[in-house]
């Protein structure tokens, strides 16, 4: 489809190579998520027909990280997410090939330990990484979301919508994968039973807005965060 063709510069894998651990699963159904698989792996990628841009998985479900080094010599960027890897696992996972985080501050459990958890981990490591943040309000609070920039910068950081088919329509009770998702008029998406978020309903354009509004950027930081970066990070394979 032309009009598909100029507006989708790729395709964003997510799982189902991730954690299946409550809290670092989200909302995935647990019962899909499993270790990296490579023959899994080289499939998805041929079934993207050239168009799979990022793939992401949990490093510690990687064995010898095999699918990592894949993926990396594919051009594919590896990212971590969804997991809950050591910081020597995300090291090794680095020196594979891995280079980018999925949506910091999400994908995790809301009660974490007070120093050694994974936001921790890759912000010590965020020379090294991309990271991607939901930039919501909800998924992590603007103040929470000001500290992480001011340890990350702003040159290897992406703002994404994380936004589900619900995004854009207003309150009410939506059908996901076979799953309901109760938009509340706050235009959160949660669980049914209110146990968790479940992905973005809100549309990339309004983060942009709200990186104005409410974290006080440029028009300029706001389209580096939205825009720019996100192409830097897939290479010159962006149209």
């Amino acid at each position: 489809d032309p009009l598909v063709r100029d507006i989708i510069s790729g395709l964003h894998i997510e799982g189902p190579f991730i954690s299946s651990e409550w809290g670092y699963v989200g909302a995935h159904p647990a019962e899909h998520a499993s270790p990296a698989d490579l023959s899994l792996a080289q499939r998805l990628v041929e079934e993207g027909r050239g168009l799979v841009r990022i793939m992401t998985l949990a490093p510690e479900c990687d064995d010898q990280l095999r699918v990592t080094r894949w993926l990396a010599d594919q051009g594919i960027v590896v990212s971590a997410g969804h997991c809950n890897p050591s910081l020597d696992q995300l090291k090794a996972g680095i020196d594979a090939g891995l280079t980018m985080f999925t949506h910091l501050g999400n994908g995790c459990p809301g009660d974490l330990p007070r120093h050694d958890n994974i936001i921790q981990r890759v912000l010590s490591l965020s020379d090294q990484l991309w990271i991607s943040f939901i930039a919501d309000g909800a998924h992590v609070p603007f103040f929470a979301l000001k500290n992480y920039l001011t340890v990350t910068g702003l040159e290897r950081v992406i703002v994404v919508s994380d936004a589900i088919s619900a995004a854009g329509c207003g309150p009410g009770r939506y059908d996901l994968g076979g799953q309901w998702v109760d938009v509340g008029e706050d235009l959160v998406p949660r669980a049914a039973d209110n146990s968790h978020l479940v992905g973005s309903a809100t549309p990339l354009p309004r983060m942009w807005e709200n990186l104005r509004a409410q974290l006080g950027f440029t028009e300029e930081q706001c389209d580096l965060l939205t825009k720019l970066n996100p192409r830097r990070l897939i290479g010159p394979q962006s149209q």
